[in-house]
């Protein structure tokens, strides 16, 4: 194994680690949104839908390119790549619009 394949599946496995994170990530914030809109916790930052929306998209760019990367292996990744690239472009137009 080259020096670049090492660099290549530290990478991928960051990369991994990190899309992972994101969707705890995503459930807690959906999580304490949800408790927030109830009103059984009073967490003023979580009266909008911002930092779910904006974890929505970061986590949609991160699992793109995840599934781009390994498209190499497996063909039929492109197309996930391509629906999550999609969907996070849609959630970036709805966050610059100010719909949360």
């Amino acid at each position: 194994m080259d020096k670049n394949q090492k660099k290549r599946m530290k990478f991928e496995w960051i990369l991994g680690g990190l899309g992972w994170f994101m969707l705890i990530v995503i459930l807690l914030l959906l999580v304490f949104t949800v408790l927030n809109l109830n009103r059984i916790i009073s967490w003023p930052v979580f009266d909008t839908y911002l930092p779910l929306s904006l974890s929505i998209f970061l986590g949609l760019f991160v699992w793109g390119i995840r599934f781009y990367l390994n498209s190499r292996k497996y063909p039929s990744y492109l197309r996930y790549s391509a629906f999550a690239f999609v969907f996070a472009l849609i959630q970036l137009i709805f966050l610059l619009a100010g719909v949360y």
